[in-house]
């Protein structure tokens, strides 16, 4: 064979080879592809499990603390029970002793104490009276009931109180129900000049 055979020979010898190695590597490529896929799709299963037991233990916790607040509520509220049931006892004595007392003034100190005794109940759950006599009148505090007139209170002044009001934690329970000034009366007369 010539060189110059040889040289026709080899590129078509090379195109030969060719076609017979771009098969293979197409299958090698897909191989490979279809084992990235594979991996890939494995992955992907395993991340949406991994994600399905973060959103049961997200659901599960949640689901704890909705009832240990319901619990803490509720064994609040048996604190604060267990609290106004003493109180409930010293009322029962006090009523006792009122039916048979002879001294009005022991029957006094006992309805203090009791009353003393509520109050700082009262105080331990957050419940606060609220101060209103002298004060200037605060609709998100008081409610008027009435107004009347006074020489000694400018106008818009609480100057009594009908039923005392009280707060929870900064929050109103009851408004205090109140007498406000109108401030200094008119006189009667007609107040013109003859």
């Amino acid at each position: 064979m010539s060189s110059a055979e040889a040289q026709e020979k080899s590129p078509a010898a090379a195109a030969a080879e060719e076609q017979v190695a771009e098969p293979v590597a197409e299958e090698m490529q897909a191989t490979e592809a279809e084992d990235e896929l594979t991996q890939l799709r494995r992955e992907v299963e395993e991340l949406r499990e991994k994600n399905l037991r973060v959103l049961a233990d997200a659901q599960n916790s949640a689901k704890r603390a909705q009832r240990e607040k319901q619990e803490s509520l509720r064994f609040a509220e048996a604190d604060f029970a267990r609290e106004l049931l003493v109180i409930l006892d010293d009322l029962e004595r006090t009523q006792e002793s009122a039916r048979t007392a002879t001294d009005v003034q022991a029957v006094g100190d006992g309805v203090r104490i009791v009353y003393e005794h509520f109050l700082k109940v009262l105080r331990q759950q957050g419940v606060e009276p609220i101060e209103a006599a002298g004060k200037a009148f605060d609709p998100d505090l008081h409610q008027a009931m009435m107004q009347q007139p006074s020489d000694e209170h400018p106008a818009g002044t609480v100057i009594q109180e009908l039923a005392r009001g009280y707060k929870m934690h900064e929050r109103v329970l009851r408004a205090t129900r109140v007498v406000v000034s109108s401030g200094p009366a008119e006189s009667s007369e007609g107040g013109g000049k003859e």
